[in-house]
């Protein structure tokens, strides 16, 4: 797969997604454009398949709990999302 980041030159499986809360509306899931993420069976938004994660951060963005944080596997390569959004 050749999926690449519009904001950043960073490669499948750059980024750790995590998610700490969420009221199960799912528009992250619906945003991302790999398929990172599912459902668990309470209908909330679960990571499936985080290693296809390349830091678009549209799922952040579109999170309206704030519940989903994609951070950089190697800071050093690979800004933040706060960096980003400098």
């Amino acid at each position: 797969m050749a999926a690449r980041s519009q904001l950043i030159e960073a490669p499948l499986h750059a980024y750790a997604v995590q998610v700490s809360r969420c009221s199960g509306v799912g528009e992250c899931a619906a945003v991302c454009p790999v398929g990172v993420f599912g459902t668990d069976l309470g209908g909330r938004c679960a990571v499936m398949n985080e290693e296809l994660c390349f830091g678009c951060m549209a799922c952040v963005a579109q999170c309206a709990e704030n519940g989903v944080a994609v951070t950089p596997r190697d800071a050093r390569r690979y800004p933040s999302v706060e960096e980003l959004l400098r």
